[in-house]
């Protein structure tokens, strides 16, 4: 900051942060608002860059507190925590994957994904603590998606049940609340790393040659056969949603691989390919594309599960990188 001096480090940071919060406003792209401020630590540093999510988080939940109102009663709280959800989560997983450089990606992912973890299951415990409350949420959601879905639902299957499936959506949501959160701290983090190294010449190469441990695939084979196993038991509702997140967080974590397979077969016939742009390909043709998404959601972890198991990448057997 003193080399560069006080008005370029401030003016870089309001731009930064005003950027992530309109991020923050748009759709699905608040999942990666926390990637402008992560990206203020290249020129920086992690401390400044901390400071910077810090507020960040603070602005976007004063603008949430302010638009819906100051909680007046538990229903209110409990819906102003559910919306501090996101920024919270994702601007602590920033903070800690710039405070994490030495510990493997493996680790380090979980580590991003601690807060989440401790901010829903201190959620489920506040609102499944008061029946009351639990069953005054479930209705005010359950209504709105019966409102969202009716439209669609009617004309595809008339006469059915908008309350049962009201309730099959709202737990499809809180099953795969950890492995989206998780989504956005790997896009967010990825974009961050880029950055971060994109001048390097060995850059492209440590995404196209990244894999995990191998006895990593058993967190991957044994969740998913708790998700299958629980298929067949009587168990409460809320021990299937962990298992479905648990299985779900495996996914996420072997698209990663599965998306370092693609850009190596990629990078073998177009050798000027750029993993950020094979990235935001994806992301493009996953997001407005019907039927891409399911092929991407369903693709990635499957080829990132068999690139355990045989080379896909046909790079040879010394070109593993575990970090």
């Amino acid at each position: 900051m003193m080399d560069r001096g006080k008005g370029a480090f401030f003016g870089e940071a309001a731009i930064l942060l005003a950027v992530s919060v309109m991020l923050y406003r748009i759709g699905l792209a608040s999942f990666i608002f926390v990637a402008p401020l992560l990206l203020f630590a290249i020129r920086n540093g992690r401390r400044a860059a901390s400071i910077l999510i810090a507020a960040g988080c603070l602005a976007v939940a004063v603008f949430d507190t302010v638009s819906t109102g100051l909680p007046s009663d538990k229903e209110g709280l409990a819906l102003l925590l559910i919306n501090l959800y996101i920024p919270l989560s994702l601007s602590a997983a920033g903070i800690i994957w710039l405070w994490t450089g030495r510990m493997g990606l493996l680790a380090r992912l979980f580590a991003t994904l601690l807060p989440s973890i401790i901010l829903s299951g201190s959620l489920a415990a506040f609102i499944g603590a008061d029946r009351a409350l639990s069953d005054a949420l479930l209705e005010l959601f359950g209504n709105a998606f019966a409102v969202l879905l009716s439209p669609v639902v009617s004309l595809v299957m008339p006469g059915a049940d908008m309350a049962a499936l009201a309730y099959a959506a709202i737990l499809t949501v809180l099953s795969l609340l950890l492995p989206v959160t998780l989504c956005g701290i790997c896009a967010s983090c990825f974009i961050y790393e880029t950055g971060l190294h994109s001048r390097e010449s060995g850059w492209e190469e440590r995404v196209m040659r990244f894999s995990f441990p191998p006895d990593a695939v058993w967190g991957l084979i044994v969740s998913w056969a708790l998700v299958l196993l629980l298929r067949f038991v009587s168990t409460p509702v809320l021990l299937d949603i962990a298992a479905l997140n648990a299985a779900g967080i495996w996914l996420v974590l072997y698209a990663i691989e599965g998306f370092s397979v693609v850009f190596a077969r990629i990078r073998k016939h177009w050798e000027n390919a750029r993993s950020m742009t094979v990235f935001v390909i994806i992301i493009v043709l996953g997001s407005m594309v019907p039927g891409i998404n399911l092929i991407i959601l369903i693709g990635l972890p499957l080829i990132g599960a068999f690139e355990t198991f045989f080379d896909l990448k046909k790079l040879g057997a010394g070109n593993e990188d575990h970090s």
